[in-house]
């Protein structure tokens, strides 16, 4: 699979439609007058705007009638890139015919570099009347939007990643682009409608996440209510943990891809996740009082408890489940020790830690019914031709790290046999680690810097109040699983705003973490939630209706884990299939009442239990 696909998935992974509508009518029961425009959408075209380019204001009659309208900001050519590419942070706006005084900014996904026709995240937003903008990170990947005319790729220096050559083409991606597309998409509004937005929400996954994270930081007044889902919020530490990933799976390679590196995709085949997963089960399904596939106790799945179960299901001559190595039935002893490295987190020679651990979640194996980017498509394997490597952390990540978030970047071709592979397999933990907050004369904001949305470290707080004041809500939601971004690094995020502020966070931020779930979606998980999850920012910011559960649904007709070996005949019994779960605010957890369907969100509530650091740093 092509880098530019898996770009494609982080953009869109989550825009789910089959989504249940149990809180809708209550939510959305602001339903302002409907405003016309006030002039035509060719007149957009004459609009004058600081250092803003129109390109086109199209009409369109689908979903709703509405102008398209594609411009382009900060036009420029870069003299700092060897290249000379044009640079500019292109946008695209949707303004709908009946207009409900609405205004969503679209986060965007991967490495960003290209226009999407916003919709809305959820997918309806432009057909419920809103206004719905986007941006390209101030850069266009290949093959480019023919409207603005370029692409700003070079696979001889960076391929997509190649933008990293120029500073502001980084700070662009890193939050200026989210800044000025707002701010544009405003005043095209309010000249259009006669009227600015009532209410003004962001909304993305993954990178888009961050962009939320980052707004509330950096432009607290620009949104009343924010989407953040499984943010890369401190995505530089992650990219490190990208490589240290790939180099503890390395050993157990048997050849070598087209680039002459390691070949992952042996080293953990699928039936292999599927054992791990089976095992992480046997350890810590039941810690929550169901066992159904998910651990909804997952504060108490530790590596106390699970590291018994890895060893267990360990291939040994003697071994209650064989001694095959991949055979589907037990681990090597390699991959058990390769996995409990990967999920401590990284380290350097000093052991100091250099981005975070992560949950221990059944979600590590996507069966094949219930398919999403979860850790064998980050850390393995993403389909794609023989002899080639195409987990996405050697991939978008390959690019990611050393032409954006090292500084100054370290320019590479994209393949070869010194290509971004080649980096990521030799990367030094030691001396490339700092260089996420390295700075220079020519690059004076750190990767560090322009991307994170963290104040929290070396005893640092996060200071969220001013977007408080202001009155924002954020809602956050996060894969237990994520294949990227580990959730303990966001909750650690989370309690840091304790102290930061008089009153709980829960005031203004509630998290949500979904078990099972792969990368803004996927996985054996209940992961159909986003009409909810619309409602529930619409109701908290307009009607004050601060959200409780969330509901979400599996869509499975049966259970994607089999009813038999390796699991536990009870997961799939239990598996809350065609059915509903509630999605619990942390601190809170789901835990069954004790009698009905298992798959049905009346049966279940959510609880406080005790936090149970022992697997964070």
């Amino acid at each position: 699979m092509s880098r530019a696909t898996n770009k494609s998935i982080c953009q869109t992974m989550f825009l789910s439609t089959a989504s249940v509508l149990l809180l809708a009518v209550a939510a959305l029961a602001f339903v302002p007058a409907p405003a016309a425009a006030s002039m035509t959408c060719g007149d957009v075209m004459n609009l004058s705007l600081p250092n803003t380019q129109i390109l086109s204001a199209t009409e369109v009659t689908t979903p709703v009638p509405h102008c398209n309208v594609v411009g382009v900001i900060d036009k420029r050519t870069s003299a700092q890139d060897p290249d000379h590419f044009t640079y500019g942070i292109g946008f695209e706006l949707n303004l709908p015919d009946s207009w409900n005084g609405r205004f969503e900014m679209m986060g965007g996904g991967g490495t960003d570099g290209s226009l999407r026709n916003p919709l809305g995240s959820a997918g309806t937003e432009l057909s419920q009347g809103w206004a719905v903008a986007s941006d390209d990170g101030g850069h266009e990947d290949a093959p480019g939007n023919p409207t603005l005319g370029w692409i700003d790729d070079d696979n001889n220096a960076g391929g997509a990643a190649h933008f990293g050559v120029d500073e502001q083409a980084r700070i662009d991606y890193g939050y200026n682009g989210i800044g000025q597309t707002t701010q544009v998409s405003k005043q095209i509004i309010e000249d259009y409608y006669g009227n600015g937005p009532q209410y003004s929400y962001l909304w993305g996954c993954s990178n888009g996440g961050r962009d939320g994270m980052v707004a509330s930081q950096r432009f607290p007044d620009y949104f009343d209510g924010v989407v953040a889902g499984n943010p890369g919020f401190d995505l530089p530490r992650a990219a490190v943990t990208e490589a240290w990933n790939e180099q503890q799976l390395a050993p157990l390679a048997t050849s070598t891809d087209i680039n002459g590196q390691p070949f992952l995709p042996d080293t953990f085949p699928p039936q292999d996740l599927e054992v791990a997963s089976a095992a992480i089960l046997s350890a810590c399904d039941g810690l929550d009082g169901l066992v159904d596939g998910i651990i909804d106790n997952y504060t108490a799945c530790t590596d106390d408890v699970v590291y018994p179960a890895l060893d267990a299901y360990t291939c040994s001559p003697t071994g209650a489940h064989g001694n095959t190595p991949h055979g589907g039935t037990c681990l090597t002893a390699a991959q058990v020790s390769a996995l409990k490295r990967i999920y401590a987190g990284p380290v350097n020679s000093h052991g100091r830690p250099l981005y975070s651990s992560w949950y221990w979640d059944a979600g590590i194996w996507d069966p094949p019914t219930a398919f999403g980017a979860g850790f064998g498509a980050w850390n393995v394997s993403f389909f794609g031709p023989p002899n080639v490597n195409t987990a996405i952390n050697l991939t978008l990540g390959a690019g990611a790290l050393p032409m954006i978030f090292t500084t100054p970047p370290v320019v590479t071709p994209v393949s070869g046999p010194n290509g971004q592979e080649a980096f990521m397999f030799h990367y030094n933990f030691d001396t490339d680690a700092p260089k996420i907050f390295a700075t220079t004369s020519e690059y004076p904001e750190s990767a560090m810097d322009f991307m994170t949305a963290i104040d929290f470290m070396d005893g640092k707080r996060v200071d969220l109040s001013p977007f408080a004041n202001h009155g924002g809500k954020m809602i956050i939601y996060d894969s237990l699983n994520d294949g990227i971004f580990s959730a303990v690094d966001l909750v650690n995020w989370y309690n840091s705003i304790h102290g930061a502020h008089a009153d709980d966070p829960q005031s203004f931020v509630r998290l949500y973490l979904i078990p099972n779930m792969a990368h803004c979606g996927g996985g054996p998980a209940t992961t159909s939630f986003s009409a909810n999850l619309l409602a529930a920012i619409t109701g908290w910011v307009e009607q004050r209706q601060a959200p409780q559960q969330i509901i979400a649904a599996n869509t499975n007709t049966s259970s994607p884990f089999p009813s038999g070996a390796p699991f536990d005949p009870r997961v799939a019994a239990n598996f809350p299939t065609n059915g509903t779960r509630p999605l619990c605010p942390y601190p809170e957890q789901t835990r069954y009442s004790g009698s009905g369907a298992t798959n049905d969100a009346a049966n279940f509530v959510c609880v406080s239990p005790g936090h149970d650091r022992s697997r964070r740093h």
